[in-house]
């Protein structure tokens, strides 16, 4: 989950755990002191007359969701540490853009599609939904026979994050009030954060040991636990869904006609950007014809959606609501910038560089120790002071000044400033990253929140989808002219059919130098898109408006 982050980063990062051995005990949970595990008293209503959980239901939800978005947070990252042997599998680099962008895109199509099924069915029930289908997507991903079998796991992959991550602010906001939702929110995207470094590391260990496979197959067997958790731990979760409600009625509200039209307007779209230019010229008709596609699918959607109302997949009437947009722009820079930022750094750490998936991996360590620490101080600190504002102003201002330094190293660079400016990336971005999850919980009603939660969801999904394929492009682009620059007269059309991590093994000496100096520059080239959209971040920081989340006193 990208990612934003998703999530990503995706935006699908569930919590943490300790499970007490009676009512009485306070369990210890990471980063939370003992004080705050006071919740109010049974039968007390807060937030429209909502009840929370307390005791053990609370703690097992609480352990249960923490479980959940370690594993799927540790599958966001280990995608970036396993490409190059997944190019040295399958022969080719033209599909490294789509091992990313096919699991982002299917996010960003059926958020709000799960988001709209949070608010009229049992939760929980879609909820264990969502983790079969991600137990699913690790089979196939681990059985995968060809690039394409792997891009189909990754999507369906993909469908099981979208699902998971559409219920998880609703999940919190029947287990917390207001006031307390944005702590625990950066609890458990701390959690996650903790997935996000174990990834890369437990990755690069799976792959030295066992080979790529074992990345993923290991998850068959963490997600069959964590449905049992699920199970037994998650309530029933009716009181924000529309029981009631006939199943015809449920259907409608629904909105499947917005789904069908929706789900192909992303995908003509992204083929767009990751043919053009390469594949096929810009003016090729084919070209022209997916952009004209996806143009008058785009205008049928919004119309659809208009002409619904409130029962479209996404009400015009949120839609609106200024915060929700620049959260959901602000999602989208970020997440972008961390996808293309992990994916090609970890190119360049084992290509370029020549280290080994576990190295690569301990170098991007620092990224996600930032991103981890970020997120728990975004949490706690907009508690504290009662505003999220200034920690996105932050990502805004630090987030361009570490992405742009990072695309200045080269070959000769100490390969330890790489490792340390990707932490304060991590950091800068960290901070900011799940403000636009936590103005959604504090803005909207506990019945809207899901819907909120998929609209900054799909900005976070489409945000890495985009500019994964947009990267790709880039970088097949750059690596063509590159080459060519340094080592006049290779056989480009040759190196995009061997893996990334085996160039050392089919270039000669001679030539290897100058062909690794072509492979730094089109990196480097291509990390200027984390540059550009960090910096465009500042426009969803201004346009977010300035909420108090304080606890309102008699």
């Amino acid at each position: 989950m990208d990612f934003e982050r998703t999530t990503a980063t995706t935006a699908s990062l569930p919590e943490t755990l300790h499970q007490p051995s009676a009512a009485s005990q306070a369990p210890i949970i990471v980063g939370i002191p003992t004080e705050e595990l006071e919740i109010e008293e049974p039968g007390v209503p807060e937030d429209n007359n909502i009840s929370y959980p307390t005791g053990t239901k609370l703690w097992l939800a609480i352990l249960s969701l923490a479980v959940t978005s370690f594993v799927s947070s540790a599958d966001v990252t280990v995608i970036a540490i396993a490409v190059p042997s997944l190019t040295n599998e399958f022969h080719t680099i033209n599909d490294i853009g789509w091992y990313s962008a096919s699991y982002m895109m299917v996010i960003g199509a059926t958020g709000f599609f799960f988001g709209k099924a949070y608010t009229l069915f049992n939760t929980k029930r879609i909820y264990l939904l969502s983790l079969v289908i991600f137990w699913i997507g690790s089979i196939i991903c681990t059985f995968a026979t060809s690039s394409a079998m792997f891009v189909a796991g990754r999507a369906i992959l993909g469908l099981g994050c979208s699902c998971e991550s559409a219920g998880f602010v609703t999940l919190v906001s029947t287990l917390f009030p207001k006031h307390k939702r944005p702590r625990w929110i950066g609890n458990i995207y701390f959690v996650g954060s903790a997935g996000l470094v174990s990834g890369p590391l437990i990755g690069g260990l799976l792959i030295q040991r066992f080979g790529w496979r074992a990345c993923f197959g290991i998850n068959i067997c963490l997600y069959g636990f964590c449905t049992a958790l699920a199970v037994y731990g998650i309530p029933s979760g009716d009181k924000l869904s529309k029981e009631g409600l006939p199943l015809k009625q449920k259907l409608k509200e629904l909105d499947l006609a917005g789904g069908l039209i929706f789900a192909p307007a992303l995908t003509s779209l992204l083929l767009a950007l990751a043919w053009g230019g390469t594949t096929y010229g810009w003016n090729d008709p084919r070209m022209i014809t997916l952009f004209v596609l996806t143009a008058a699918l785009f205008v049928i959607f919004a119309g659809l959606q208009w002409y619904l109302g409130e029962q479209a997949s996404i009400p015009p009437r949120i839609l609106k609501q200024r915060s929700i947009l620049a959260g959901t722009f602000f999602s989208a820079c970020c997440n972008g910038a961390l996808n293309v930022t992990e994916n090609y750094i970890a190119i360049y750490f084992q290509s370029v560089r020549g280290l080994t998936p576990t190295q690569s991996a301990l170098l991007g360590i620092p990224m996600i120790v930032g991103l981890m620490a970020a997120s728990i101080i975004a949490g706690w600190g907009s508690t504290l002071i009662g505003y999220y504002n200034p920690f996105l102003i932050i990502t805004s201002v630090v987030a361009p000044i570490a992405s742009g330094i990072l695309t200045t190293i080269s070959l000769d660079s100490q390969i330890a400033l790489a490792s340390g400016l990707l932490g304060l990336l991590g950091f800068a971005i960290g901070i900011g990253l799940n403000i636009p999850v936590m103005a959604v919980s504090s803005i909207l009603e506990p019945e809207e929140v899901s819907i909120g939660a998929a609209i900054v969801l799909f900005g976070g999904s489409m945000g890495s989808a985009t500019f994964s394929a947009v990267a790709a492009t880039l970088f097949q682009d750059r690596l063509n002219k590159d080459v060519n620059q340094y080592a006049p007269g290779t056989n480009v059309t040759s190196l995009a059919h061997t893996g990334l991590s085996d160039i050392r093994k089919v270039i000669g000496e001679d030539k290897l130098k100058s062909i690794l100096m072509g492979y730094d520059e089109a990196v480097m080239q291509t990390l200027y898109i984390p540059v550009a959209l960090t910096a465009l971040t500042i426009v969803g920081s201004l346009l977010t408006e300035w909420h108090s989340i304080k606890k309102k006193r008699e």
